[in-house]
């Protein structure tokens, strides 16, 4: 019996109940797009942020703690100076690994460089540009500079070092510097080191690399008699924006504190993980790029709530307006209803259950379109697919149950307080 009257209910207006299945679908809609790109954005800005620069810098531990006395820097002459080169594929073994985005190592260096117009001092970087590696895990990647290159302007060709070849005389130029060689475009030499090098292509980044030489890492290791050493170590990282647990003493934390932070992907944990792959080294927070980051998804991810929210809400008081409308309309019905004994809980459940299908059905219509909306989200802002996380389907429709519910609560609690006499005498 109960049903049939909620059935006749709905067939009776179907015009109010589609009003009303309308207004939470969309705001469901729109609460699950932002939603789940709130959900997912770390990821998605750390995945774009992380072609843009690294967030890490690994140096040698003797390198990071420079003492002077007397204008003179002295330095631990316990600790070597510089990064294993074979080590530095350990960086993918630590246990955030999977968030290890990318990392290049390098060796600097300051030499003559001379075109056929001009002679001058320049720093020369040897580098990885894209090597595949293989971590003592098993866990093959592709490290190199060319990880953090994706906003920079190539003139000519990268220079393609999949195979090690410490005799190859090729060079890439920043954009600076090649103009003050005056070096037209790629394809000519410049000597370095008293050889030839065949320019394969110019550098246009924005930064200092513009006034930097780049070369293979083993032919400047050869060049400068440091075989297998690197200066330092860019690594981009995945991370989750910090927190006031996040800046805590280690020193101070309990066992279970300690565990819980070295098990979250805070840059200082994972900085802490690469230092113990590493134990030589240092691994230092760029905090400009970090701090940057951590603010930024911060915004992100709060504005996408608010207009969540504000969708929510707004279905809630469209549920309200229609119920209320509604309300007027059934006040004899309901009169009635109470005149022959119907008690006021079960009149109230008639309706409550009659707007929570409603809302059911709008939080299932909504979720669907908000999945279909997370995937062009995705592809505008990021240029990459995203699916609705498994959970929050359920859960929009569970909260859309909710809204409407909340909408139609006060429109049912003032059609109960009527009395029944004043309603079928036409007082009320």
């Amino acid at each position: 019996m109960f049903l049939r009257l909620v059935w006749e209910s709905i067939r009776r207006s179907p015009r109010r109940k589609l009003m009303t299945v309308a207004a939470v679908a969309l705001g469901s809609a729109v609460a699950t797009a932002m939603l789940g790109v709130m959900l997912d954005v770390g990821d998605r800005v750390n995945h774009e942020l992380r072609s843009l620069g690294a967030n890490l810098l690994v140096m040698p531990k003797a390198a990071s703690l420079p003492v002077e006395f007397g204008g003179i820097s002295y330095r631990p002459v316990s600790t070597a100076n510089y990064i294993p080169e074979d080590a530095v594929p350990k960086i993918k073994s630590i246990f955030w690994s999977l968030n290890i985005m990318g990392f290049a190592p390098s060796l600097r260096a300051h030499t003559r460089i001379g075109s056929s117009a001009v002679q001058l001092t320049a720093p020369v970087e040897g580098v990885w540009f894209r090597r595949p590696v293989e971590s003592p895990g098993g866990i093959r990647t592709l490290a190199g500079i060319r990880n953090f290159a994706s906003t920079w302007k190539v003139e000519g060709a990268w220079i393609d070092d999949s195979e090690r070849n410490d005799r190859a005389a090729e060079c890439m130029l920043g954009a600076s510097l090649a103009r003050r060689l005056k070096v037209a475009s790629p394809g000519g030499t410049v000597d370095m080191y008293g050889a030839p090098f065949l320019i394969t292509g110019t550098l246009d980044t924005g930064g200092d690399e513009d006034d930097r030489a780049f070369v293979r890492a083993e032919v400047l290791q050869r060049l400068v008699n440091r075989p297998g050493q690197m200066d330092a170590v860019q690594v981009g990282a995945l991370t989750k924006p910090e927190d006031d647990f996040a800046r805590r003493d280690i020193k101070k934390m309990t066992p279970v504190e300690y565990d819980r932070w070295y098990c979250t992907p805070y840059i200082r944990s994972i900085a802490h993980q690469i230092e113990e792959a590493l134990p030589s080294t240092a691994a230092k927070p760029v905090w400009r790029v970090a701090d940057s980051e951590g603010k930024m998804l911060g915004k992100v991810s709060g504005l996408m709530f608010l207009v969540a929210v504000a969708a929510l809400l707004s279905a809630g008081l469209t549920v309200w307006s229609v119920m209320t409308a509604m309300v007027l309309e059934r006040r004899p019905e309901i009169a009635i209803m109470q005149a022959i004994g119907g008690g006021a809980w079960l009149i109230a459940a008639l309706f409550f259950f009659e707007v929570a299908l409603e809302g059911a059905v709008g939080g299932l219509i909504g979720s669907l379109a908000g999945a279909a909306l997370i995937d062009w989200v995705g592809r505008s802002a990021f240029d990459s697919s995203g699916g609705i996380p498994p959970l929050l389907g359920p859960m929009v429709v569970a909260v859309a149950v909710i809204v409407a519910i909340g909408g139609a609560a006060n429109p049912i609690r003032r059609a109960l307080s009527m009395e029944p006499a004043r309603v079928l005498r036409g007082d009320a």
